[in-house]
């Protein structure tokens, strides 16, 4: 039988989690897993699901539906099977996700730590290419930082797709150079951002070892 052909939604190049909520749905292992590993990739059953990741298909469908809900994954399409088995494939709403860690650190405390960990681990990170931000200024690398990302993120996720047939068609690896490149050059042309950046550059440049 031919497969259901239902129109939804367009899959983003790149989507800014910033509910709380959300985030709560994605700390759950097998959730993240099955969204990041991959749905991100591709649409798949729950089957299929359920066999890479040695779940029973039940304790799967249980995830699909709360990342359903969180309006992480949609049901791309329906195949029947010759003996009448209707199958639902799954993909994710995005190609990519990134944290809206801005929002997320003004969310309920243990999502705004979580969000404040993860920005304070990236500063700390910096320590192994010779940048070592002391203690005293960490409050202010975490701050530029959080401004730098954020807007980072508004932009980037703004780029629009004005082809989709032609972007579904290329190789994925050849998607993933292509929106890395245009994503660059929006971001050379927002003043904001080149301003967050040069004052990040400047911070930077004053701890190095």
């Amino acid at each position: 039988m031919a497969p259901n052909t239902e129109r939804v939604p367009s899959m983003k190049d790149l989507a800014i989690i910033s509910d709380p909520k959300t985030i709560k749905v994605l700390m759950e292992p097998t959730r993240a897993k099955i969204l990041f590993k991959y749905l991100v990739n591709g649409s798949m059953t729950v089957k299929q699901l359920a066999d890479a990741l040695g779940k029973n298909p039940g304790t799967i469908l249980h995830h699909i539906e709360k990342l359903k809900k969180a309006g992480l994954v949609v049901q791309e399409r329906t195949e029947q099977t010759v003996t009448g088995i209707v199958q639902r494939y799954y993909r994710a709403t995005a190609r990519e996700y990134r944290l809206g860690l801005s929002e997320l650190m003004h969310a309920d405390e243990g999502v705004a730590k979580f969000a404040e960990d993860r920005l304070r681990s990236m500063v700390r990170a910096l320590s192994v290419y010779g940048i070592e931000i002391p203690e005293q200024d960490m409050d202010a690398a975490v701050e530029i930082l959080r401004k730098l990302l954020e807007r980072e993120n508004e932009v980037s996720a703004d780029v629009p797709i004005v082809n989709e047939e032609e972007y579904h068609a290329l190789p994925e690896s050849t998607r993933r150079d292509a929106s890395r490149i245009v994503r660059r050059f929006v971001l050379e042309q927002d003043s904001r951002y080149k301003t967050l950046r040069e004052r990040w550059v400047r911070f930077l440049t004053k701890h190095k070892r």
